[in-house]
């Protein structure tokens, strides 16, 4: 469960399926699968260019090994309690999007209790997309937004590749996408920023890359990469490749292998989902972390159970083995999500 936001490091790209019809943003869709218990994203319509959705979730948690009980280990609060608002508009071929998300500051080493998430704007030419602004960036098969997610905390796994302000290109194929991105940094600077990039655009700019494939039934493949040549520092390099394939109507099994140069030399994620009924769902995870500051092994499983399209509860039971300079720990965590 480790999630370093307040050092730089985000958890990443899961986007949902309106998402994808909008902006073609295909490289979190077949993620999706892992979460099939997840309720579909219900959206407000104010009229036919603008539309709300979003989020509110609350959660309570045991974890056992730590002197604070009610916290989880080396993670952010953001995945216990936190409300998400979008604002996304479309107009003939451009389109464009405005969130903010809302925390408590002191469980995610953060300044602000609020700030704007996504901010940009999407222009549309046939299977190419033009977007500007603050967006997310591709890398990870976990979603940024932990409702989208199997599980309530997140994996071992970690992604260089935050929100931060730029440009890119998307383009969709036949049993492909791919992008390319250039924005004011790769990895998040320290100092409790709120998700955002480093605000400056000289010669440290961020690189970030990617290719999916799905011209395979029920198999989706990515490889992604980012790079950043940092001022005053040394430049920093993220690989992240993962695969999710869907063995039945019911069953969904992924794998993922990432690393972040002088951070990461490798995290690795296997996990799967199984959809019991249209209401149950149930997932295991295996997770690892070979890192430059320490080592774990996560182990857990998770459920959800949907009563409503806009209202579900997910449950999770996680046990995380780490290195001498870390406690073992034992985490349990039950988690309400009310969409809209």
């Amino acid at each position: 469960m480790k999630d370093t936001s307040s050092t730089g490091v985000f958890r990443n790209n899961q986007q949902t399926a309106k998402d994808m019809k909008s902006r073609i943003q295909l490289a979190g869709f077949t993620a999706l699968l892992a979460a099939a218990a997840a309720t579909v994203q219900a959206e407000v319509k104010i009229n036919d260019n603008l539309s709300l959705d979003g989020y509110a979730i609350g959660a309570g948690v045991i974890t056992e090994g730590t002197p604070a009980g009610n916290y989880t280990f080396a993670n952010t609060g953001r995945v216990f309690d936190s409300i998400k608002v979008a604002l996304n508009g479309t107009y003939e071929d451009f389109s464009a999007k405005v969130s903010l998300l809302a925390l408590d500051s002191t469980k995610n080493g953060l300044t602000e209790d609020a700030g704007l998430l996504d901010a940009f704007v999407t222009y549309k030419i046939e299977n190419l997309s033009i977007t500007a602004g603050k967006y997310l960036g591709w890398l990870g098969y976990e979603s940024f937004d932990t409702p989208n997610n199997a599980f309530i905390t997140f994996s071992q796994v970690l992604y260089d590749s935050p929100y931060a302000t730029g440009a890119k290109l998307d383009y969709a194929g036949e049993g492909f996408s791919t992008g390319f991105s250039v924005r004011d940094s790769q990895h998040s600077p320290t100092g409790g920023s709120f998700f955002e990039g480093d605000g400056e655009f000289s010669d440290d700019l961020g690189y970030e890359a990617y290719f999916l494939y799905s011209g395979i039934e029920n198999l989706t493949l990515f490889a992604g990469a980012g790079y950043e040549d940092v001022d005053g520092g040394d430049s920093i390099l993220s690989t992240d490749f993962w695969a999710a394939y869907k063995v039945t109507e019911k069953l969904t099994i992924a794998g993922e292998f990432a690393t972040i140069e002088d951070t990461t030399e490798n995290a690795w994620l296997l996990l799967a989902s199984y959809a019991v009924s249209e209401e149950l769902s149930v997932a295991g995870r295996v997770t690892y972390v070979d890192g430059k500051a320490f080592d774990a092994v996560a182990y857990g499983i998770a459920g959800t159970y949907t009563f409503t399209p806009n209202f579900s509860i997910k449950g999770e039971v996680t046990k995380t083995d780490a290195d001498n300079f870390n406690p073992d720990v034992a985490q349990y965590a039950i988690q309400g999500l009310f969409r809209f």
